[in-house]
């Protein structure tokens, strides 16, 4: 019924991204692709770059695609809505990333019983190792499921959890990178207060938290066990625990995790 598996509408930053993944993983054929945006030079310089078809206008994308996926900001999502809702079907699957616009907003638009899924990504979705989450409604079945799953794995790694958990979501790991990079950024001053480098301060900073997240991943084990295997009896590890531990470094960051999940609430709530 549809000649293109998937037409994302939006080829920006995050757009272009994981057209570029899903094609250099083979996720999904170029050939079963095709895209839209409003910037007409934006949209020709895609198509060129991944050799993918380009839609006359949204409508013509909707109508080509089973699966349509939304990659623009939260301000213009409404306008899109409006102008394609009239040819969705029941057959097709919505998927939107657009930050803090709801299921139940997106369905003010929809009076149609279709598949929708929402998307909470984050920007390491730019190397391939982003942390993404999926909320979708009761009208996708398992395969539609594993068909987005497969397209967010080409940008990291994917977990299901209800719409509910979002706004938590954001604020812990949409929101999560800038987090890291000021732990990154104060780990290096420390190094250069010490006499390193600043280059060879932040390339050491930067590879010690890939590493330390890394060997937590692949070996499943709590944090608290992996730290204790650092932290030798009477040595400079535990010397520093201590330091960080004053300085109430922990409770800062789940002040911090907190405090972002609330100004999403707040966020998804005035839509």
């Amino acid at each position: 019924m549809y000649n293109k598996e998937l037409g994302i509408i939006g080829v920006g930053k995050i757009g272009s991204t994981l057209l570029k993944r899903l094609i250099t993983t083979k996720a999904v054929n170029e050939n079963n692709i095709i895209i839209y945006d409003i910037d007409e030079n934006r949209l020709k310089d895609r198509s060129l770059e991944f050799n993918v078809d380009i839609a006359k206008n949204i409508i013509d994308l909707v109508k080509s695609s089973q699966y349509i996926l939304i990659a623009v900001i939260p301000q213009v999502i409404d306008i899109i809505l409006l102008e394609i809702s009239s040819v969705l079907t029941r057959e097709q699957i919505l998927i939107s990333i657009a930050a803090g616009v709801t299921l139940s907003h997106i369905n003010k638009f929809i009076d149609k019983q279709i598949g929708l899924i929402r998307i909470m990504t984050n920007i390491p979705a730019l190397i391939g190792a982003a942390a993404t989450t999926i909320a979708h409604n009761n009208n996708v079945n398992d395969e539609e499921l594993k068909f987005v799953r497969d397209i967010f794995n080409a940008v990291g790694m994917v977990v299901d959890l209800e719409e509910k958990h979002l706004d938590a979501v954001t604020g812990l790991s949409g929101s999560g990178p800038a987090y890291i990079f000021i732990i990154i950024e104060a780990l290096a001053d420390g190094g250069v207060k010490m006499g390193l480098p600043r280059d060879i301060a932040q390339k050491l900073s930067a590879q010690t938290v890939l590493g330390a997240a890394k060997l937590l991943l692949e070996t499943n084990k709590h944090p608290g066990e992996l730290k204790d295997m650092v932290a030798t009896p009477g040595g400079t590890t535990i010397t520093a625990i201590h330091e960080i531990e004053s300085a109430k470094l922990r409770a800062t960051l789940i002040r911090a995790v907190e405090a972002a999940t609330i100004k999403s609430a707040s966020l998804n709530s005035s839509k």
